[in-house]
């Protein structure tokens, strides 16, 4: 039965219970039929327990009044506001129309899409006397860097190629120094040959003598020649490749130089390139200029306020600094409407506080120990005197 009744429980009913335990919540219950007055303990525990209430609702009285006191001196503050001649209200509303033109362009800066993070600014700022001598020596650093590969390159491929004239100098030695065997061998084999025509076939082979001689010298030169400039020129090949690695390496000395230099300027700024740092310059410029706008911007919002704090004052309003939060209040009459509604209800709110505290929690509480003095008369002086003491810490009460 219980689940069924919790299903078709009626959501007004839980509304209903809840006001009543509300209401049951507000209400302060005297009773003193479980006590025995005579035992002196319990009444003055009874007594005492009126008394501490009293003294809740006295502190939180002073809370309300401070807070009630405090709207109460806004609302007027607006009465003496709307109650100033055309020019002096003319005056506020200027200084409050400067105070949000202030307002919003911080507003804007803080809003803008091209910002810089704090540490890069800082970074900058310190860097800013060099940061542009630094981007020039930092590009002229990347374009000898690109120079110096170029040359690098370019030694490489001469390299290669002599390195490779060079093999063909060596091949083209050895070759001739094979020609020149093959050459002496096969004038010998020819020799061989006529001597047999000549001896052993009586045949006149001077001929072949003199014809073998001279192409097997004239073969012989020609390699012989071929071989001498290919070693003449093998001496200059070498040299040559020696004085393209001396080169080589004083190019390549220049290069990690450089490249160290590179490093070292990318690592000093915090950057991968010279147009990165080019780049974080002009950004550093621009939001430089802008922050020095919205420093501007602070420094007049914060002299338009004041310029407000001391008008307002000048006209007797009592707590000109609130205004200062709101000026668009001065400037917007809806806006002063909502805002004299909100501080209306405010003050009803605590209005009621107040007087829950001083009529229910302290007045009942009152009420309750004159009415235990009366009914006990025996133990009323005791009762005055708890009262006193009281009295003279709360004499408002």
């Amino acid at each position: 039965m219980g689940i069924l009744n919790n299903i078709f429980k009626n959501p007004r009913d839980d509304e209903w219970e809840q006001q009543v335990e509300l209401e049951n919540w507000n209400d302060i219950v005297y009773t003193r039929k479980s006590l025995d007055m005579d035992d002196p303990v319990q009444r003055r525990e009874y007594i005492g327990s009126c008394l501490q209430q009293m003294e809740e609702a006295a502190k939180e009285l002073d809370a309300l009044e401070f807070e009630y006191n405090d709207v109460t001196s806004h609302l007027r503050d607006m009465e003496e506001i709307d109650a100033l001649p055309p020019e002096q209200r003319a005056e506020i509303n200027e200084c409050a129309q400067k105070i949000l033109d202030s307002q919003d362009q911080q507003e804007k800066f803080s809003k803008r899409k091209s910002k810089m993070t704090d540490e890069e600014f800082e970074r900058m700022e310190r860097l800013q006397s060099e940061a542009q001598a630094g981007s020039k020596k930092l590009m002229e650093a990347e374009n000898f860097q690109r120079k110096i590969r170029n040359d690098l390159k370019r030694l490489d491929g001469e390299l290669e190629a002599y390195f490779f004239r060079e093999e063909e100098l060596e091949q083209t030695m050895e070759n001739s120094k094979k020609l020149i065997i093959a050459i002496g061998t096969a004038l010998v084999f020819i020799i061989f040959v006529l001597l047999v025509l000549q001896f052993g076939l009586k045949l006149n082979v001077v001929y072949g003598y003199m014809v073998a001689i001279l192409l097997a010298a004239i073969s012989i030169t020609v390699l012989y020649v071929q071989s001498t400039n290919a070693v003449v020129e093998m001496k200059t090949v070498k040299k040559s490749i020696s004085r393209l690695i001396m080169l080589q390496n004083q190019v390549k000395i220049r290069y990690v130089n450089n490249t160290n230099l590179i490093d070292y300027l990318c690592l000093k700024y915090r950057v991968m390139s010279s147009g990165e740092l080019t780049d974080l310059f002009e950004r550093y410029s621009k939001e430089k200029r802008e922050r020095a706008r919205y420093e501007d911007a602070r420094k007049l919002l914060d002299s338009n306020q004041k310029d407000l704090i001391y008008m307002l004052r000048h006209f007797r309003v009592r707590d000109p600094e609130i205004w200062i939060h709101q000026p668009e209040a001065l400037l917007s009459h809806n806006e002063e409407v909502e805002i004299r509604h909100n501080l209306n209800v405010r003050r009803q709110s605590l209005r009621k506080r107040m007087e829950y505290n001083k009529d229910v929690v302290a007045g009942n509480a009152k009420r309750e120990i004159e009415d235990t003095a009366r009914l006990y008369p025996q133990y009323a002086q005791e009762i005055l005197d708890m009262v006193s003491r009281y009295e003279e810490r709360y004499p408002d009460m």
